[in-house]
């Protein structure tokens, strides 16, 4: 609340999307301490490697072409884009039909009785329609405190063991590394599925997707989250009460206060809410 208001004020290089306070640091050394200046800048940096310095760059200005309304930028929805190696999607593997669509919602600030925080209290799971014209098949798995946790985790795997023996060429896709750490912190935790999640990373079973979309894309959004790339290929905006992975964090904490209170109806709710915004994460990935 204080600091962002400060780096808008003064258009700071921080705007750029993925920039590190270190890059931060060098770019103000050699004078370019705003977002238009580094979009205008040209020449070497020696403290920056090329290759970095010209991809922050690109994204310093297509943000800012976005920003003006440059009509010699591609868009679309909305949202400029440039493809910069349209081949790193030739690095995915090949579509199969026991594909699924994997999202984590947790809450980093849940925390048991022996003091460890949060809680992985949705694994989300989203499989394509199993007739044309149908809705694709959407699976939860709930976690409300650590035995469920680890109950959600085994469901998972044995749902994936399933699933790989019907469709051996199946893959899990799923947006940034939070799914791949969350599982080997959980298999870690519970001492349970170890081998299994190392052997669903060691044969590539796991996809993410965010490392194409780095390697392939810029855009001119301020972030390269789900929610901000949507507007290049989902057609309709979001429209439920829960709109951001904080939201869904508020909402499970106020979730369990009326759970507690003897309200389950309000609770079921509650996860209901979630759920529709989970499934929508999936669905975008």
């Amino acid at each position: 609340d204080v600091c962002a208001p400060e780096v808008e004020a003064h258009r700071d290089v921080l705007l750029v999307a993925g920039m590190r306070v270190a890059q931060r640091a060098r770019l103000r050394e050699a004078g370019i301490a705003t977002i238009d200046e580094l979009a205008a800048s040209t020449g070497e940096i020696p403290t920056i490697a090329p290759s970095n310095l010209a991809s922050l760059r690109t994204q310093a200005r297509l943000q800012v072409a976005q920003e003006r309304g440059d009509p010699g930028v591609a868009t679309s929805g909305g949202v400029a884009y440039e493809l910069v190696a349209p081949d790193a999607v030739g690095h995915l593997p090949p579509p199969d039909p026991g594909d699924v669509f994997f999202d984590f919602e947790g809450d980093p600030l849940w925390v048991d009785e022996a003091g460890t925080w949060g809680l992985e209290y949705l694994f989300g799971v989203l499989e394509a329609p199993t007739a044309p014209g149908a809705e694709p098949v959407f699976r939860p798995f709930w976690a409300h405190d650590r035995a469920g946790e680890r109950q959600a985790l085994l469901d998972f795997l044995a749902y994936l063991r399933e699933r790989r023996a019907a469709h051996p060429g199946m893959h899990v896709y799923h947006y940034a590394s939070y799914e791949k750490t969350a599982l080997l912190r959980l298999a870690g935790r519970y001492g349970v599925g170890e081998d299994e999640v190392d052997a669903l990373l060691r044969e590539g079973v796991l996809v993410d997707l965010y490392a194409t979309v780095r390697a392939a894309l810029r855009v001119g959004q301020r972030s390269y989250s789900l929610k901000k790339l949507e507007p290049l290929y989902m057609p309709d905006a979001r429209t439920g009460e829960v709109q951001t992975a904080g939201e869904s964090v508020v909402e499970y904490a106020e979730a369990c206060e009326v759970r507690d209170q003897g309200r389950l109806g309000e609770w079921q709710e509650r996860l209901d809410r979630i759920a529709d915004y989970n499934r929508y994460d999936c669905e975008s990935t």
